[in-house]
């Protein structure tokens, strides 16, 4: 990494915990949703053990993670995008010595270490209080982390495709509110995919939200089979292959219409 990409990401660090109590606030909302859920599905299982092989200490693990891994992969970067596009000042990020993408990566992991750093004193409490547990088992750890990286670089690619879209709109407002509505949901930061109905289920299968929440924490809590992790992580990496490969094209053409914008 060169000290310019060093740069953006303390930039971004700087960032985040000027607005330390803005995250705070979010991180302390998230536990109280948490806990919402937690003694909404306690209710829903009415004193059931496990419903589709879903038992309740599991759920409550996997709502915990889930709702933290989203918080995790929060990104800036399609704001980000959006207000330097609206503004006109993206054409100095362009003269930069070093690349966009890398400007924007750089912003990304600044903010994703400090948000990190900012939750990484709940995660004890969440262990004593029994809403995380270790995992399944050491197979189950392991794929979790491959599985958390890769669902890590989905967001961030796909909220890099978000932001492009400002190249031609200018105002993304109404897109990332939905695009947010949609991630979450089919994330299944409420409810779990497994009780998902037929059609909505081969829905969210489709789209690579689920990978975002859902496939991580499944496989940490050990509801999703063994036997079918080597093909979920390939269909990740899949996803990332096929999203990249997309930005990229993308952003050549984001260029272009730079260009076109500026006379």
């Amino acid at each position: 990494m060169s000290g310019a990409d060093r740069g953006m990401v303390r930039l971004a660090l700087r960032i985040t915990y000027a607005y330390r109590v803005s995250v705070l606030t979010t991180a302390g909302l998230l536990v109280v949703e948490v806990f919402l859920l937690r003694m909404i599905w306690t209710s829903v299982y009415g004193g059931q053990s496990s419903v589709d092989g879903f038992r309740l200490d599991a759920l409550i693990v996997y709502l915990t993670l889930v709702n933290l891994q989203m918080f995790l992969m929060t990104t800036p970067l399609a704001a980000h995008i959006h207000s330097r596009v609206r503004t006109g000042v993206v054409f100095f990020d362009f003269v930069r010595p070093i690349g966009y993408p890398r400007q924007m990566l750089g912003i990304q992991a600044g903010t994703t270490l400090g948000q990190a750093s900012l939750l990484l004193p709940a995660i004890p409490v969440a262990f004593l209080a029994g809403a995380i547990s270790a995992p399944a088992d050491a197979v189950a750890a392991l794929a979790y982390v491959v599985s958390l990286i890769l669902g890590y670089g989905i967001a961030v690619l796909l909220a890099l495709l978000l932001g492009m879209a400002a190249f031609w709109t200018i105002e993304i407002n109404g897109i990332t509110l939905f695009y947010r509505f949609v991630s979450q949901f089919f994330a299944g930061t409420m409810i779990p995919l497994t009780f998902f109905p037929g059609p909505l289920r081969t829905l969210a299968d489709l789209l690579p939200f689920r990978f975002l929440g859902y496939v991580p924490a499944a496989i940490y809590v050990g509801v999703l089979d063994q036997a079918e992790i080597p093909r979920t992580l390939a269909t990740q990496a899949v996803w990332m292959v096929v999203l990249a490969g997309l930005f990229g094209l993308t952003w050549r053409r984001a260029q272009r219409r730079l260009v076109v914008q500026g006379g």
